[in-house]
């Protein structure tokens, strides 16, 4: 199921439904980030089929835990898996709260009782709200390798064109998926919280360092058949990069708020694709 988070969907699919997105269906949070806490089926509360989603997990580039690795709590004790059930089902807790009011409004004790426990028991395994959000949010990036692979393709012609709406597509439909937790974490770090600020770029320069390559290439390329272009004007390769990704990411996060204005999907992702091919092919 986490493959979808990077196949565009069918025509028939809702980009809202959590059943088409990899989230488990009641609390939004990613499948294999969960399967990835838990260490058999017994310690699974989502009775999740482990070996699928830890292998849909890295078709789709998704940055979640290695497998392998030992988590812990609090005091440093390995996690046995009633530990792990429990540690899960925080999680799962604090982004279905993340869909219903702001994180400054969200309390230990709000999750504590979503699972029907108490916050000493919440403390055992995260330091406070805040603890669970950026573990959330360095598990769930804009970055896959997919994006990456079709920024580095040809971006000239017709098929350029396709490759940007390619692009675009995939970027919108991770924001679909895992827009509680994207959210948070844009709004923490435009608030100025250097964690989150640090979870964000760290997510962002992939695609930057991918852009910011193709940039210089085509400048590169129109400089060697004396073709660059008759203009006062230039684009920054880094500039540009940043450029492009903050838009993917701003019109990824609001663009049903956009579509309710009148535009449409469509509309967006033709718009998207057109924009990153220019950058992409600029000659100066």
């Amino acid at each position: 199921m986490i493959a979808h988070m990077t196949h565009t969907p069918s025509a028939d699919s809702d980009p809202t439904s959590n059943r088409q997105s990899g989230l488990h269906e009641e609390s939004g949070v990613p499948e294999a980030m969960l399967v990835n806490e838990a260490t058999d089926s017994a310690s699974n509360p989502l009775n999740l089929k482990k070996a699928s989603a830890v292998s849909d997990s890295k078709d789709s580039g998704a940055s979640m835990e290695s497998e392998e690795k030992t988590l812990v709590d609090q005091g440093g004790r390995p996690l046995g898996p009633r530990a792990l059930q429990t540690r899960a089902k925080i999680l799962e807790a604090t982004v279905a709260l993340l869909d219903q009011k702001p994180l400054r409004d969200l309390r230990v004790i709000d999750i504590a009782r979503r699972i029907g426990s108490s916050p000493a028991t919440f403390y055992q395994y995260f330091k406070d709200v805040e603890d669970v959000i950026l573990h959330l949010a360095s598990q769930v990036s804009e970055f896959t390798p997919e994006i990456v692979e079709l920024i580095h393709g040809d971006w000239s012609g017709p098929e350029g064109h396709q490759r940007g709406r390619r692009v675009a597509e995939v970027v919108i439909n991770h924001w679909d998926r895992f827009a509680p937790i994207l959210r948070v974490r844009n709004n923490a770090s435009d608030e100025g919280d250097k964690r989150f600020r640090d979870v964000r770029m760290d997510a962002m320069m992939p695609m930057v360092e991918a852009f910011s390559k193709m940039i210089a290439k085509s400048h590169e390329v129109a400089r060697e058949a004396g073709d660059q272009a008759n203009s006062s004007g230039r684009v920054d390769p880094m500039y540009g990069a940043m450029a492009l990704t903050s838009v993917l990411e701003r019109l990824s996060m609001y663009h049903v708020s956009l579509e309710e204005m009148g535009g449409t999907r469509e509309d967006l992702v033709e718009t998207l694709g057109t924009l990153l091919q220019t950058l992409l092919t600029s000659k100066q």
